[in-house]
């Protein structure tokens, strides 16, 4: 989980512009965003901003969107 890189795609992209790189990166094995060489760390990535998008796009601050994802994959984790 790269933070950094969450929080940029969160504030760069909407949410169904990320599921739509999710979408091709599935489907072809690239995306517009390969900046990263593991499609899976990628993957995750673009799935976890959009997550943090979708609670941006409720109200909360990208601090707050970012904690709560944190919150979330820690209880998963636990």
């Amino acid at each position: 989980m790269d933070i950094k890189a969450i929080k940029e795609l969160a504030q760069q992209y909407t949410t169904s512009e990320l599921m739509k790189f999710a979408a091709d990166l599935e489907n072809t094995g690239s995306c517009a965003l390969a900046a990263k060489t593991d499609p899976g760390e990628l993957m995750s990535d673009i799935l976890q901003a959009a997550e943090v998008r979708g609670l941006i796009d409720k109200g909360a601050t990208v601090q707050d969107a970012v904690r709560e994802l944190s919150k979330r994959v820690r209880t998963v984790l636990n």
